[in-house]
């Protein structure tokens, strides 16, 4: 087994670029991590699936991953890093051996990884296709924005408070209508479409309202 030392990793549920990451997320410290070498098609079959990987592996990497906890090292019982010697990802598995979680690397750590994992041998991976994931292209920031639309929809319509929904209603179509249940229908279907500068305009006056709350 291969280690790797001395690495910065933010596992998510996305594999996130490292200038998505936020000041506010677990970051990890890592002293000591395994790494394995794989096929480029294995690779993407990770990315684009949701995965189990075997026993076997479980057995290898259980206990293996060390990181810095204050003055203390602890361990990680599922963790490993995955590469073909073009990308290095980490990833975050439970008992059963699924991904359960994701991080990229810093540039300068990739780099210096991807220089290691030449030198290693690549092995044959066994692992089993839950699902197919689904699509999903929109940045953290972008997710970030529509969720936060979804909950303040949800929590007006929760709350009865049927003339900001109305007030949401207008500023997004520029037209007013009295039907709430279209009103709420009609602005959570827009979560679903492409993400557009009417999104961030409405994220903008949901934040702006709260601000106006406050003073």
């Amino acid at each position: 087994m291969t280690y790797v030392y001395d690495l910065i990793l933010n596992f998510n549920n996305d594999l996130l670029d490292f200038y998505e990451w936020d000041k506010n997320d677990d970051i990890y410290h890592i002293k000591r991590i395994s790494m394995i070498k794989i096929k480029s098609q294995v690779y993407n079959e990770i990315i684009d699936n949701e995965v189990c990987l075997s026993k076997d592996i479980l057995n290898e990497i259980f206990n293996k991953c060390e990181y810095f906890d204050q003055k203390k090292i602890k361990n990680l019982p599922y963790a490993l890093l995955v590469t073909d010697s073009y990308r290095v990802m980490a990833l975050l598995l439970n008992s059963e051996g699924k991904v359960i979680k994701y991080s990229n690397l810093l540039l300068d750590e990739e780099e210096d990884t991807l220089e290691l994992s030449i030198r290693i041998p690549q092995i044959k991976l066994e692992y089993n296709i839950v699902k197919e994931k689904e699509k999903n292209n929109l940045t953290r920031m972008e997710n970030d924005i529509l969720k936060y639309i979804r909950k303040e929809l949800n929590n007006c319509y929760k709350k009865k408070d049927y003339s900001k929904l109305e007030y949401l209603y207008y500023e997004y179509f520029n037209k007013k209508t009295n039907d709430i249940n279209e009103i709420y229908k009609r602005l959570l279907q827009e979560l679903d479409s492409e993400i557009t500068n009417k999104h961030y305009n409405l994220y903008d006056l949901i934040k702006l309202s709260y601000s106006n709350k406050m003073r």
